[in-house]
């Protein structure tokens, strides 16, 4: 089993003092055992090198994790602020491999170099593969799921996207020892763990029109039936102008995703696929989507609204409860919760925005030691069986991760 111990600070500034307070706080409450690695989530806006570094060289352990917009914690919501999860334990190993710079021709390759590296220092075969890539357009999130997969021979794949803030901040992913915006940590977990996952969404359909991709090219879709994509958007009534203006789109259209019913469905267990919208190209009428839309598959246009996190929410923190006290039974005892939820979410919540974080505490067990953020891509199987994992890419869900 593991230990785990969260500790937030305010400090970003100076950041001497903010991985300082944020040692002090994890010493001061969590006796380091064996193994261990700390994940860190962090407002975007901050020299991220210099933070992980800081930390890395106080504990002596890995950092992983994720900038962001916003994060989830004990207290509720929270910005500005950075978290760190301390997670250590005697009977619990942890292998960290970090790829080289990912491009669209190496990723696939260095996605397996780098799951074998990490493999390589486990004293048993692994039980959950955490995964911390960049964000880049030009890397489909579905390619980190799937390629994972394969690699490991279907074991459970967790993690998500960095986010950033808009104006002042840039996305890093943390390596160990340094942050990168190019390149992907694997995290290993091998022995005496039981995670358990749950993803959750809860979209309407906007009407019942659907339509069939017959043209696309991983994230992007040139044609819908007989037409464009874009003619296919303007069916529902939205403003394809404002999605072809990268300024209007994160803030205008995270509310209407498309939802995809791909010809693989049932490996995904009835879980549906949300596509979050990127922007439009009015002179090909294509569309961007943040990950990949299959030719073949069936598309409509479905809406979030606040009512629909707060039911998915307590949902998920229903359902994650429920597979930790199965595991409990036994007398093995979870220690911490991760919470990944996309930023779509966060903007659709508007004046509201501290709906997600109260009803996932208003479920939790206490004494877990939880972190969360908001992602630009989710992370999470669909299900996990004895034999294989259906591990996928979502938009504009909520995935819990427990150990």
């Amino acid at each position: 089993m593991l230990n785990a111990f969260s500790a937030i600070t305010y400090e970003l500034d100076d950041i001497e003092s903010g991985t300082s307070e944020l040692a002090e706080r994890i010493l001061g409450n969590l006796k380091l055992q064996k193994n261990g690695f700390g994940l860190l989530l962090c407002d975007s806006d901050v020299d991220h090198d210099k933070f992980v570094r800081g930390l890395n060289e106080r504990l002596g352990v890995p950092i992983v994790g994720f900038s962001t917009t916003a994060m989830l914690c004990a207290k509720g919501l929270c910005d500005s602020a950075a978290i760190l999860t301390m997670v250590t334990s005697d009977d619990v190993d942890f292998s960290l491999a970090v790829s080289d710079p990912l491009t669209q021709e190496n990723v696939a390759e260095q996605i397996e170099l780098t799951y074998h590296r990490a493999l390589e220092s486990l004293p048993e075969p692994p039980k959950l593969v955490m995964a911390f890539p960049p964000y880049t357009l030009d890397i489909m999130l579905d390619v980190y799921p799937r390629e994972l997969d394969r690699v490991s021979g279907g074991l459970p794949v967790f993690g998500g996207l960095p986010a950033h803030d808009e104006v002042y901040g840039r996305t890093s992913v943390y390596c160990g020892d340094r942050a990168a915006n190019d390149r992907l940590s694997v995290l290993l977990l091998s022995g005496a763990v039981k995670p358990v996952m749950t993803v959750k969404n809860s979209l309407g359909a906007l009407t019942n029109l659907k339509r069939t991709v017959t043209s696309s090219k991983d994230n992007v879709v040139y044609r819908v039936g007989d037409d464009t994509f874009v003619h296919f958007l303007e069916q529902f009534s939205l403003d394809v102008t404002k999605l072809a203006n990268p300024e209007d789109v994160t803030t205008s259209f995270t509310t209407y995703p498309l939802l995809v019913e791909r010809s693989d469905m049932e490996n995904l267990d009835g879980i549906p696929i949300v596509r979050a919208l990127h922007g439009v190209n009015l002179d090909t009428g294509s569309g961007t989507a943040i990950g990949e839309v299959p030719e073949g598959s069936t598309i409509s246009v479905g809406v979030l609204q606040p009512e629909d996190i707060k039911t998915s929410t307590r949902n998920s923190t229903s359902d994650i409860v429920e597979k930790m006290r199965e595991n409990e039974s036994d007398g093995y005892r979870y220690s911490m919760l991760f919470a990944v939820s996309c930023i779509a979410r966060y903007y659709v919540m508007a004046s509201k925005k501290t709906l997600e974080a109260e009803a996932l505490l208003e479920g939790l067990p206490e004494n877990l030691a939880f972190s969360g953020y908001y992602s630009f891509g989710e992370i999470c199987p669909t299900s996990v069986r004895p034999d294989k994992a259906n591990n996928a890419g979502h938009n504009e869900s909520l995935v819990l991760l427990a150990l």
